[in-house]
């Protein structure tokens, strides 16, 4: 009997949402783009001068969450631009979701680091944003 493989998919139909009440979150309403974040870890150097072969030697720091980004259609002062600009004015750390299509989340804790917007002259409007993600995020598998 062959062995189950977990099924893939593509990016189309995953929601960032901001969390505006206890268990309420409000979607983005027109993203094109959706980077995730990369985790990282530092490396603290504990070389000694008794460190054999002449090696550096490290052990794993802190850990790094990494950052969100995203471009979206941009309606100047409305939709999701104004829901970043809005965010960006308060300064403070607040709740974020991603679900992904097959129910999966990514929650985190964090705060807009950039907004950016252009307007090309022959193309659509676009407005981007970088969210920093602060302490660990959690995931939750699908139902």
């Amino acid at each position: 009997m062959p062995a189950t493989v977990a099924a893939t998919d593509i990016g189309f139909l995953t929601i960032l949402s901001k969390k505006t009440a206890a268990t309420t979150f409000v979607a983005f309403a027109e993203i094109t783009e959706l980077t995730l974040p990369e985790l990282a870890r530092d490396s603290v150097e504990y070389t000694h001068y008794g460190s054999p072969d002449k090696y550096r030697e490290f052990k794993p720091g802190l850990a790094d969450a990494g950052e969100v980004g995203i471009v979206y259609n941009l309606v100047p002062g409305l939709l999701d631009d104004a829901t970043i600009a809005t965010h960006l004015a308060t300064n403070t750390v607040e709740a974020w979701r991603v679900t992904f299509p097959n129910g999966a989340t990514l929650d985190f804790f964090g705060f807009a680091t950039a907004h950016g917007r252009a307007a090309p002259m022959d193309d659509k409007m676009t407005g981007s944003a970088t969210f920093k993600i602060s302490g660990k995020p959690v995931v939750t598998p699908a139902a």
